[in-house]
């Protein structure tokens, strides 16, 4: 029996994006495609592995080729029951993937239109081309390859963490920074959601803003809210009671960069009396996970940040530019004492565009110059959704509680890699009456 789960159009979300939502999960998942009523495609998955995929007179490998290249039509995503016998799979998910980015990037591909005709005609002063005179889509060039640094190997002393410290930053509990040498990268869009998602599967998280130039709060429009922050706290001038602040979710709060007014922002930056790590020793025995989004680079305040954090991950933005300058990110956390170096748990890759020849060119560079074990399986494409939800100001999740855009299912994937490579225990659902 079929059970529909989400549905949406492939120039909205593309079909890559669309099996990362739901091909890690333990259920039996149909991805059917269709074009103008009728049906093009299903590709079945389940835990990982593409079980089949069929289109047309083709099926396995073949067939899941020829879908993933569909840049038009409609997607239909449902859970149905598991076959008694399964046949062997066509392959994992994840290398079906990449090898379908890589024939796609090799061969070049159709740049997409900013808008359709239709959509065009919504804007003020800007008129629909004709069909006559509307451009012919043209493959574009190979993109530059190598514009990731050079392959380092992770020095040997990330992750090893004196006890002394450990206990400093609350024993068993996690300090996790958000870093990216860029500005502009997504961090704070990242940290929030994500945030978000592990409060969703029962961890109990304090998000910390440690950005006072792209706050988290402005990003959910509650600026006006904040009494005080963390940089007030580590300067001394508030509690941490005082910067704290409750969301909907009771597992969830958060704990803005600055109040009202700016502290000494020299001496929080350079930190002298240690107030970093004593906010997080006194935040990290109150939730299984404090996140803190730092600000743009790896230095400076920043710096200071991860000297007092136990973990970090990082945010590379899928632009050439980002690529090009995220060898700091393994040349700042080396720069720092062995004693008071985080461990990295990974490298995730945001505003991913899969139509577009130099973003997948980042992700191929990523796959193959970073240290292996460095980048997520789940990686965050760039889509409209964001900018909904920050017009809205809510997190993606809260733009739509009962059908949030897909794009938001991508984050419960990344907390859900985060927590295994954390070991963070998942909590045990409690069933709730529905009468009182």
């Amino acid at each position: 029996m079929k059970v529909g789960v989400m549905k949406g159009s492939l120039r909205e979300f593309d079909l890559a994006d669309v099996l990362q939502v739901v091909g890690l999960g333990r259920q039996y998942t149909g991805v059917e495609l269709s074009l103008g009523g009728g049906r093009t495609g299903t590709i079945f998955v389940k835990s990982g592995q593409v079980v089949s995929a069929s289109a047309n007179q083709h099926q396995g490998r073949e067939a899941f080729r020829d879908l993933f290249r569909k840049t038009e039509g409609d997607f239909f995503v449902f859970r149905d029951e598991t076959p008694p016998e399964l046949p062997d799979p066509i392959g994992s998910l994840s290398t079906l993937l990449m090898d379908a980015v890589s024939e796609r990037t090799a061969s070049g591909y159709p740049r997409p239109m900013s808008y359709a005709p239709s959509e065009l005609a919504t804007h003020p002063g800007v008129a629909p081309p004709s069909p006559a005179s509307a451009p012919t889509p043209t493959a574009l060039p190979a993109p530059q390859r190598r514009s990731l640094p050079p392959r380092q190997a992770a020095p040997a002393a990330f992750g090893s963490r004196p006890p002394a410290f450990a206990a400093a930053a609350g024993g068993e509990s996690k300090v996790l920074a958000f870093a990216s040498p860029k500005g502009g990268s997504g961090k704070s869009t990242v940290s929030l959601n994500t945030a978000l998602s592990l409060a969703r599967r029962g961890h109990s998280v304090i998000l910390v803003d440690g950005d006072v130039n792209g706050d988290v709060l402005s990003a959910i429009d509650a600026r006006g809210r904040a009494k005080a922050g963390a940089l007030d706290v580590v300067s001394g001038s508030a509690r941490v009671d005082d910067a704290l602040l409750d969301t909907v979710l009771p597992r969830f709060k958060l704990m803005p960069a600055v109040g009202p007014r700016l502290p000494d922002l020299d001496a929080v930056t350079l930190d002298p009396n240690g107030g970093w790590l004593a906010l997080f020793a006194e935040l990290a025995p109150r939730a299984d996970i404090v996140i803190v989004d730092t600000p743009a680079g790896m230095f400076g305040m920043t710096r200071s940040i991860l000297r007092a954090v136990t973990h970090v991950i990082g945010v590379l933005q899928a632009e050439v530019l980002a690529a090009r300058s995220f060898g700091r990110f393994s040349e700042g956390l080396s720069s720092l004492p062995d004693q008071r170096r985080p461990e990295i748990v990974g490298v995730v890759l945001n505003m991913l565009q899969t139509r577009h020849q130099a973003s997948l060119g980042v992700f191929q560079d990523a796959l193959s110059d970073l240290p292996s074990s460095w980048l997520f399986d789940t990686t965050i494409p760039r889509h409209p959704a964001f900018l909904d939800a920050t017009q809205q100001g809510v997190p993606l999740r809260q733009l739509d509680e009962e059908a949030p855009p897909p794009v938001a299912f991508l984050f419960d994937n990344l907390a859900g890699e985060i927590a295994d490579r954390l070991g963070l225990r998942r909590t045990a659902a409690k069933p709730q009456r529905l009468l009182l």
